[in-house]
């Protein structure tokens, strides 16, 4: 899981090629020629240094259904290697998406889940190999063998998608070759992370896997602290020569204080983030020291894969989701500006108050009205069945690849939501909702710290989706090819007869053209679908009514041109987009109608892999023009959407001479300004951060090479203020300051 070996070891060249990262069943190719050539004795290779494939980027499969190598597909796909993820000391998803261009971040449920913009548009869900995850929480970066950054629409094989594009994460599976490593990390506010990984043969057909980790950290916000362990477990069995079965089973069980970060206050120049106006520093927590989200999630999976003669494979699978969470918050609700001489004390009115409009003098008093609420006994239950069937086939001079793919879809949910009374600065016994708090002078512990479901209604929400779609990759010529495609999605809503059932076609056609052997330019139209569904609540919190829209749709038009360099080791793309969403599901004076919704166009320019030995860049830049349609505010930019923004990591390590085993690595981030609201009223500003790691690889432990490794990371090495999404006025997050790890990690 951690680090391939930096000193020699010797692998034969087929148990090489299991060790790499499995990003699916079809790169494995079972075949009884791929078990006899297993048998058959090679010449043994060395490699020094951290291997190669390590910071492999080629993997497009999963969007197509078809195993396309990084020249042939007419889409941009970026992956991070897990590799890279080490390298920076990545334990949340957002920091590994700052590589990808075209990515800004928005404010996550008070950082409770992961959430992001693609192209402008904001992502509804993390997929997980493939399958759609419904459960909202933060992602197990433990787990991972790389990251898929797919752009534009990916109905035709994902679903129901946003237009901008989606984030799929793929999980570690079993390694033929015996394998272990571990790590042990620590880093600033008390924040430690033990993890491991071991994969081992069981019998020449079956291997099994194991990962896990257990973290325990704070922050540089005011009590804040994250429980977080994880455990998953893999295996797989050739049962017969060309036919394999894969299992999985993940658990975790995490534990983060629920944090909504700073506030902005109205003034004459518009509404301003109160750290700028005040003496507030960036650790004091708006909250209490109560909040929390404790979540539980369980995830397993099952397939089958079975390879025929004729060199179609049929892949037949399922899985199931599980999970519960409790969240509990202080939830701000509107600000109060007082006069200095205002009637107040301790957050209580002494007299009739006479709010001011705006913040307009330094001594002004800034007070929040809050209220306890939280969703409690989340109950999640999904499931999932797919099949795919992929193979080739010529008529006359044209090979044809075709896949063709079923899934259906099936979510249960239930939980009860509590609000307490909101505080108006009257105190309770008076009939009031208790003192305001003071963003100056907080006093806490004056919220309520438990709510009670006694007497409360369940919310109760249901769906089941079926999809199928077939692709066709139409080699016309040696340089030309043609991909034509379509999916059809019928999602029932409440499972209540076919009132409630939606359906949409989403067609997919592009054309590649080879310039040369390591160019190629693409031109592609795709699009997406998602349901318009509003669950309506009666005055006890129950659903009462679910009601349906005619779906959101979108389109996107892409021209682009990739390149691989030095030998394939260097990949390069660049491209430019016009994506436009319509049917936007918009609440207009307390109830919902259809709007026009958002276009984005834009140019993004992509490098990244390891040109030399020991030498690795991953560079990208994202020009992004997103506009509001919507007559509200139309012309505006939608908030969190940065115009430009663009990192490059680029690191080093010696593979021979004396300094052999020794390595560095600098990135360098940078976000563009963003609105805090699509009514473009206010600015987050733009920021760059600067991150270092240095290694240093000891001596080999073994003839077979385990090593140990040491490194030093520094995160926002300048020290960088800076606000790194907008939920609203009210919900502003905060950007991490300097930040230092160290951590020694082992690999046999």
């Amino acid at each position: 899981m951690l680090f391939c070996p930096v000193v020699p070891f010797k692998l034969k060249f087929p148990q090489l090629l299991l060790a790499m990262p499995i990003l699916s069943f079809s790169h494995l190719a079972i075949s009884q020629s791929i078990s006899n050539e297993s048998k058959a004795e090679v010449e043994r290779i060395a490699v020094v240094g951290t291997s190669p494939h390590r910071y492999q980027t080629n993997s497009g499969d999963a969007l197509m259904g078809l195993p396309l190598e990084f020249l042939e597909l007419p889409r941009i796909v970026d992956v991070i290697p897990e590799q890279l993820l080490l390298d920076q000391k990545v334990t949340e998803l957002e920091e590994a998406l700052r590589n990808v261009p075209g990515v800004s971040l928005s404010d996550g449920f008070g950082g409770s889940n992961n959430d992001y913009l693609i192209r402008g548009f904001r992502r509804n869900t993390i997929y997980r190999d493939g399958l759609r995850v419904e459960s909202n929480f933060r992602v197990n970066t433990s787990n991972l063998d790389s990251i898929r950054v797919i752009k534009g629409p990916a109905s035709i094989t994902y679903g129901q998608v946003e237009p901008g594009g989606l984030v799929d994460v793929i999980t570690k599976k079993p390694l033929d070759a015996r394998h272990f490593s571990g790590e042990l990390r620590a880093g600033s506010w008390d924040n430690y992370l033990v993890q491991g990984d071991i994969s081992t043969p069981v019998a020449d057909n079956a291997s099994l896997r194991a990962n896990f980790s257990h973290q325990d950290a704070g922050s540089f916000r005011d009590f804040f602290d994250i429980k977080r362990d994880a455990i998953a477990l893999s295996g797989r069995v050739d049962i017969a020569p060309s036919t394999r079965v894969n299992l999985s089973y993940e658990y975790r069980d995490e534990f983060r204080s629920f944090d909504r970060g700073t506030i902005t206050v109205p003034t004459a120049n518009g509404r301003e983030i109160i750290n700028n106006l005040k003496d507030i520093p960036i650790s004091r927590r708006f909250g209490e020291e109560f909040e929390e989200i404790d979540t539980q999630f369980e995830f397993s999976t099952a397939n089958i894969e079975h390879m025929f003669d004729n060199g179609w494979r049929l892949k037949v699978g399922a899985a199931w989701e599980n999970s519960t969470s409790d969240d509990l918050q202080a939830r701000p609700g509107a600000v109060v500006i007082l006069a200095a001489d205002a009637p107040i004390v301790d957050g209580y009115f002494t007299a009739t108050p006479t709010p001011k409009a705006i913040y307009d003098k330094d001594d002004d008093q800034v007070f929040m009205v809050r209220r306890t609420d939280g969703s409690r006994d989340f109950k999640t239950l999904v499931s999932y069945l797919n099949t795919l069937l992929s193979g080739e086939i010529n008529t006359g001079s044209i090979n044809h690849r075709i896949a063709i793919g079923a899934d259906r879809r099936r979510y249960d949910s239930s939980r009860y939501f509590i609000a307490t009374p909101i505080t108006n600065g009257v105190p309770v016994s008076l009939g009031g909702g208790g003192p305001l708090f003071n963003v100056e002078n907080p006093v806490y512990d004056f919220l309520p710290e438990t709510l009670s479901t006694e007497g409360a209604s369940k919310i109760h929400a249901a769906t089941e989706d079926h999809g199928f779609f077939v692709n066709d990759y139409m080699e016309l010529s040696s340089a030309v090819s043609l991909l034509v495609g379509g999916r059809l999605d019928y999602s029932d809503v409440d499972r209540d007869g076919p009132a409630n059932e939606v359906h949409a076609f989403s067609p997919q056609v592009a054309v590649n053209y080879r310039i040369a052997d390591n160019i190629s330019t693409f031109a592609s139209y795709s699009e997406a679908f998602t349901p318009n569904t509003v669950f309506k609540l009666d005055n006890s919190g129950s659903s009462s009514e679910t009601e349906l829209f005619d779906p959101e749709n979108s389109k996107q038009y892409e021209l682009g041109t990739k390149g691989q360099f030095f030998d394939g080791k260097l990949n390069s793309s660049v491209s430019v987009y016009k994506i436009e969403k319509e049917n936007v599901l918009s609440s207009v004076n307390d109830s919902y109608e259809l709007i026009k919704g958002q276009q984005s166009k834009g140019l993004e320019l992509q490098v990244n892999g390891q040109p030399i030995p020991g030498w690795t860049v991953m560079a990208g830049y994202a020009y992004t023009d997103a506009e509001i349609l919507s007559e509200a505010n139309v012309g505006n930019t939608p908030k969190n959407v940065a115009k430009h923004n663009g990192s490059v990591w680029t690191s080093y390590e010696f593979h021979q001479g004396k300094w052999q085993g020794l390595g560095s690595g600098i990135g360098v981030f940078y976000m563009g300004n963003r609105y805090g609201d699509d009514a473009n009223s206010w600015e987050l500003g733009s920021y760059t951060t600067v991150d270092a790691s240095i290694w240093y690889t000891l001596s080999p432990l073994s003839e077979d090479g385990g090593n140990v490794r040491l490194q030093l990371s520094a995160k926002n090495i300048l020290d960088k203020t800076y606000y790194s999404a907008s939920g609203g006025d009210l919900r502003v997050s905060i950007g991490a300051p300097r930040s230092l790890y160290a951590s020694v990690s082992a690999t046999f």
